[in-house]
């Protein structure tokens, strides 16, 4: 999965020179309250860390997969705020499935996410017009009958080195940051249909203070209605 950075700093750039940006969006189905997401089931997350030197980016795996774990933590603790249950997921932990069919529908699903991950984060705004959806084929993934809907994370973030930093800061015409950027999508379990999206930016020193990732992270879902 690749987001991609000039897409990443151009949403950045957004929020830092045209003010506050409406960065949560919901289906007209949530907003009208024809559908109600009680249970959610949490899918692998990817988000990817690059460190930033003068010779260049070099991904960071190990700090992907933490900072990953972290966000997903986050995201869940969230909605158990929103009164919304985690059912337990098929393809994570000890219960991870080992069916390789499996596997690969799990795969083909992703993959169908992010390919349609750009047009979510360039064209938010359609999510309230219900104009992005997956296709009922989530349902062959056979999660837990009661899921409402599939939890999507996707992130990048770029962090720094000294020599970056001074050089950053040295520079008045740089434009040129350490910064995470996150999404979350929730799509309906059943139809495929994307029911919420939304983008939380910030400094990437937020993955270092737990709680600041989680305040990131509800106020990104401040929207999503709790579920009676």
């Amino acid at each position: 999965m690749k987001i991609s950075p000039r897409l990443a700093l151009l949403f950045l750039a957004c929020l830092l020179f045209r003010g506050a940006v409406d960065a949560q969006y919901l289906h007209p189905r949530i907003v009208e309250k024809k559908a109600a997401i009680h249970y959610a089931v949490l899918l692998p997350a990817k988000v990817e860390i690059t460190k930033e030197s003068a010779k260049g980016s070099e991904m960071m795996a190990a700090e992907s997969e933490e900072t990953s774990r972290k966000v997903a933590e986050a995201v869940g603790e969230t909605l158990k705020e929103k009164r919304i249950s985690l059912l337990k997921s098929p393809f994570e932990g000890e219960s991870a499935t080992t069916d390789d069919n499996h596997k690969y529908l799990l795969a083909n699903i992703q993959t169908r996410y992010d390919s349609l991950l750009p047009k979510l984060v360039s064209k938010s705004k359609d999510v309230k017009k219900g104009r992005f959806t997956l296709g009922d084929e989530v349902m062959l993934l056979n999660v837990d009958k009661s899921a409402d809907v599939l939890v999507f994370i996707r992130g990048q973030g770029r962090v720094f080195t000294k020599g970056k930093t001074a050089f950053s800061l040295l520079n008045p015409f740089s434009f040129d940051f350490p910064f995470v950027f996150i999404t979350i999508g929730m799509v309906d379990a059943h139809t495929g249909e994307v029911l919420v999206f939304t983008k939380p930016v910030s400094a990437t020193n937020v993955l270092k203070n737990p709680k600041g990732l989680n305040k990131l992270i509800t106020k990104s879902l401040k929207k999503l209605p709790v579920a009676s």
